[in-house]
This record gives structure tokens, C-alpha cells and sequence, in this order.
């Protein structure tokens, strides 16, 4: 009877270490795949932070050309304008010396007088025709900088959405990494 208990326990020995490797195994498993999991969370995480980082750079970048273009476009801007009053007052000058001109033909019949209108008033026209092409370009530059200041405006609040998301996501890995702690440690103590 002995030799027959001896036999049975050798026999079962095998399924009493199996069952007690099992359940380590189990539980060396459940550890790895919480540290893969973590791990994996932790490269999105980083992921994540190296895409909001490049989109703020990026971001800055466009804030930064929008704000050097305006800052060009309000220079050409205002020496368009001096060049717009300038060409006035010559067109004033030229349009001045026509009149002047042609009230002294009124009273002097000189035929060099006669050359001497002509010229002012191809000078006069070629004046007007300066300021309507330097009025043409004001304008345009005006409606540059409309469209500058816009495109800066949107530049600025897509900087403010990214860093609003930014720190969603810095309150969120904040969270998590609480949660992941408390589950370590619940881990732990069993």
C-alpha cells in the first residue's frame, strides 16, 4: 500500500507543480503585458507631444513670416503714399501751368505759345495717368494688408487651439499616469 501511495504522488507531483507553475506564469504574464501596455502608452504619449510640438513650431513660423510680410507690405504701403502725393502735386503743378498757359494765349498770339500748351498738356496727362496706376497700386497694397492681417488672425488662433490641446493632453497624461500608479500598486499588493 505504501509503494502504491509512493506511486500515485509521483504520479501526481507533475500536475501539483504544473498548476502552481501555471498560476506564476499567469501572473508574470499579466505584469508583462501592463508594462507593454504602459509602454506603448507612454510612446504615443511622446508621439503625440513630438507632433503638438512641430504644429507650435510650425505655427509660431507662420506668425512670424505673417507679421515680417505685414510689416513689408505696411513699408511699401506708405512710400506709395508719398509717392501718391507727391504725383499730386505735381499733377496740381502741371494742371496750374496749363491754365497759366492758356490764359496767356488769350491774350498773345505766339505760335510757340501754342507748342508750349501742347507739351503742358501731354505732361499733364502723362501725370494723371502716374497717380491713377500709383492709386491702383495703394489700393492693392491696402487689400494685401486686409488679407495679411487675416491670414496673421488665423495664424494666432490656430496657435491658441494647439496650445489649448497641449494642455488637455499634459491634463490628461497628468490622469493617467495617477491611474497607472494606483493600478501598480493595487498590483502590487496582491
Amino acid at each position: 500500500m505504501k509503494t502504491r501511495f509512493i506511486l500515485m504522488m509521483l504520479l501526481m507531483l507533475p500536475f501539483f507543480a504544473s498548476a502552481q507553475f501555471n498560476n506564476q506564469a499567469r501572473a508574470m504574464h499579466q505584469q508583462m503585458n501592463t508594462q507593454n501596455q504602459k509602454w506603448a502608452s507612454e510612446r504615443a504619449r511622446s508621439d503625440q507631444q513630438w507632433r503638438m510640438k512641430t504644429m507650435m513650431s510650425q505655427s509660431m513660423n507662420k506668425i512670424e513670416i505673417a507679421e515680417k510680410k505685414l510689416a513689408k507690405e505696411e513699408k511699401n504701403k506708405k512710400k506709395l503714399e508719398e509717392k501718391t502725393e507727391k504725383l499730386n502735386a505735381d499733377l496740381k503743378t502741371n494742371q496750374d501751368e496749363l491754365t497759366a498757359l492758356k490764359n496767356n494765349s488769350e491774350n498773345n498770339n505766339n505760335p510757340d505759345l501754342q507748342k508750349n500748351i501742347e507739351k503742358s498738356e501731354k505732361k499733364t496727362a502723362k501725370s494723371q495717368e502716374k497717380l491713377d496706376k500709383a492709386k491702383t497700386q495703394l489700393e492693392a497694397s491696402s487689400k494685401k494688408i486686409e488679407d495679411l492681417k487675416k491670414e496673421k488672425e488665423i495664424s494666432l488662433t490656430e496657435k491658441a487651439e494647439l496650445e489649448k490641446k497641449e494642455k488637455e493632453e499634459q491634463e490628461r497624461k497628468q490622469k493617467q499616469e495617477e491611474i497607472n500608479k494606483a493600478l501598480l500598486k493595487a498590483q502590487k499588493s496582491n
